[in-house]
């Protein structure tokens, strides 16, 4: 045999060493993926029957049950989406309606108690998919992650835009709980419920399910959160670059109306989504506009408030309680904006910027945090601190501290300050989307045209961060071994891990003054804690403290006696901070802003009333 010969039956050999892998039995049917170096890996795993013809904008089912081994070696179609980056056209309309699949990676086939990291992924909930190429590489390729931190690693695709999220009167009849929307989410459930059956036979723990996503797939993670029809499908949570939102029912509903009437207008609302029905998922998404422009995030397609999916907004839910209590993982980048911000940005841009989306009472306090400068750079880079901390930075503190208030369960919160050394990334910081490489270890595939990227101070970020998202799967806190030290979050002192080449755990109390403003800003009122705080509601009614909120000095009245009242006041975290005998008001002058508690007692009756000091 020749040495071409033998160069060309040994590649043979790897070849079909590498494409065909064991066959792995699931409640549909049996399939077979392949070994990729020391990974298995199963790709377009159907989890729904295909969303099509009659089951277009119905609750997914269950795929039906195949004979024979399926082959998992590629991935599945993309769902129907407008491509807004394809030559920056914006105008290419990609993908299948048959897209609801799943990806699976796993370093062993035997049963086993590994990890598994469920991945959702994010595009503003009408882009993106399991299989996304950014930089030259899938951005979400799970082999890294799964071998590296003997995990098993799944990926998902959910319907997007209108197919996934449409809510109309038309659709209400056929829903035997006369709403309609949510699609989306649903599919998202049912592939957690096909994870939740079958990933003990890929060497997965179904008692040790972590969902993370990023942007609008951590919009989806922080959403499940609320949803009862997704308790105890996962134990473990992270939230990136994204906080929950939900829209509201009829609102959304209202836009529905007029996206079917761009397509018809005759006959009944059944009619015209039995209409609906015949057209191509591309026409659907042809009048899309992107989900990001100029630095503001717009999300153009929402879950809505059903009282099914879900029975409460984000915050409400957080708040009372009533949300699936698992360990969350939290956090953003400190340039989230910087890649789709203005590319030159004019001091009197980041002036205009302010006086229109800061109430006039608190610009001059918005001018000091982000000064519009002298010089273009200057004026970007508060612009963009202006977008980053008013859509990601405020929102993330809200949600960690409200779940934190109200959960037994460890809240850890990240800030990911990491820069990219490459020259033509450098300029744009910690960008949206970023720290994804990192934690599925794919940066150093990437090439971006010019050459390998990749630095040790890359390298360090990818280990740790790896490191971290793997141990909180695995067990709900992700220190361990010789990682530096990450807090717990408490909401009175905002501590949390800065993510970089040496990640630092010390520092507490992230761009308060800026998250303070953006607060103030759309009124948010912060979230009380229910822990401790039962057992003084019962005469709750009795008292009146006005005004609330407050500038200093609240007055107490009772509606039933006149005798005295003694007041103590506590601090949001339940640290008592004055009390007062024989009192009818109490003076905040002295406090700062925020939430607090005061307790009144009276003749035996007791309440508890929170309190807002502007």
């Amino acid at each position: 045999m020749n040495r071409k010969l033998l160069l060309s039956f040994f590649s043979l050999t790897i070849i079909s060493f590498s494409v065909f892998g064991q066959i792995v039995n699931t409640q549909f049917g049996q399939i077979q993926g392949a070994l990729n170096g020391s990974t298995y890996q199963f790709l377009g795993i159907p989890f729904a029957k295909p969303p099509i013809d009659t089951l277009r904008w119905r609750a997914p089912l269950n795929p039906d049950n195949w004979a024979g081994v399926l082959t998992t070696t590629n991935f599945a179609p993309v769902c129907p989406q407008k491509n807004f980056e394809t030559g920056g056209t914006g105008d290419t309309i990609i993908g299948n309606e048959d897209c609801l699949y799943l990806n699976v990676w796993t370093p062993q086939l035997v049963t086993g108690n590994l990890p598994v990291m469920v991945f959702i992924h994010g595009g503003g909930n009408q882009q993106g998919s399991a299989s996304e190429v950014n930089g030259g590489t899938e951005m979400f390729f799970g082999k890294n992650l799964a071998e590296r931190g003997n995990a098993v690693v799944v990926t998902l695709q959910y319907r997007l835009g209108p197919l996934g999220f449409l809510v109309h009167p038309g659709l209400e009849p056929e829903n035997p709980n006369g709403v309609s929307g949510n699609y989306a989410i649903l599919d998202q459930i049912l592939a957690l419920t096909w994870v939740k059956n079958n990933i003990s036979n890929f060497g997965g723990d179904s008692t040790k399910v972590m969902i993370f996503g990023e942007s609008a797939g951590g919009l989806n993670v922080g959403n499940l959160l609320t949803s009862p029809l997704a308790a105890g499908l996962f134990q473990r949570a992270c939230i990136q670059s994204a906080v929950p939102i939900i829209g509201d029912y009829n609102a959304v509903k209202a836009d529905g109306v007029a996206f079917v009437n761009d397509f018809t207008t005759v006959g009944t609302d059944v009619q015209k989504i039995n209409y609906m029905r015949t057209l191509s998922s591309d026409s659907l998404v042809s009048s899309e506009t992107p989900p990001l422009s100029g630095g503001a995030v717009g999300m153009n397609w929402l879950s809505v408030l059903d009282s099914v999916v879900f029975m409460d907004y984000p915050l409400g839910s957080f708040q009372s309680g009533n949300f699936n209590h698992v360990p969350l993982m939290i956090g953003s980048n400190s340039e989230e904006m910087s890649l789709s911000a203005p590319p030159t940005v004019f001091p009197f841009m980041v002036t205009a910027l302010i006086d229109t989306i800061v109430p006039v009472p608190l610009q001059p306090q918005a001018t000091l945090l982000y000064p519009p400068g002298s010089t273009t750079a200057d004026a970007r880079a508060s612009y963009i601190g202006i977008l980053t901390d008013a859509q990601f930075t405020s929102p993330t503190r809200r949600v960690a501290q409200c779940v934190s208030q109200n959960q037994t369960e460890p809240v850890y919160r990240y800030f990911f300050t990491h820069k990219q050394s490459i020259a033509a990334l450098a300029p744009y910081g910690s960008y949206h989307g970023m720290e994804l490489f990192y934690v599925f270890n794919t940066w150093e595939d990437a090439l971006l045209g010019t050459g390998p990227l990749f630095s040790a101070q890359d390298d360090s970020v990818q280990t740790a961060m790896l490191n971290y998202w793997v141990n909180f799967a695995n067990t709900g806190d992700p220190n361990g071994g010789s990682l530096e030290t990450w807090p717990s979050y408490a909401s009175a002192t905002d501590c949390y891990l800065e993510i970089k080449a040496t990640p630092n755990g010390s520092q507490c109390g992230l761009r308060t003054l800026q998250s303070d403003l953006w607060d103030s800003s759309v009124g948010f009122v912060p979230c009380t804690t229910l822990i401790g705080v039962d057992e003084f509601e019962n005469n709750a009614n009795d008292f009146i403290v006005f005004p609330n909120p407050t500038s200093n000095r609240v007055s107490i009245a009772s509606k039933n006696s006149l005798e005295p009242m003694s007041i103590t006041i506590y601090d949001f975290t339940g640290k008592e901070i004055g009390y007062k005998e024989n009192a009818s008001f109490v003076d905040l002058s002295e406090f700062s802003a925020g939430m607090y508690f005061i307790t009144i007692r009276q003749n035996g009756r007791m309440a508890t009333k929170k309190i807002i000091k502007n």
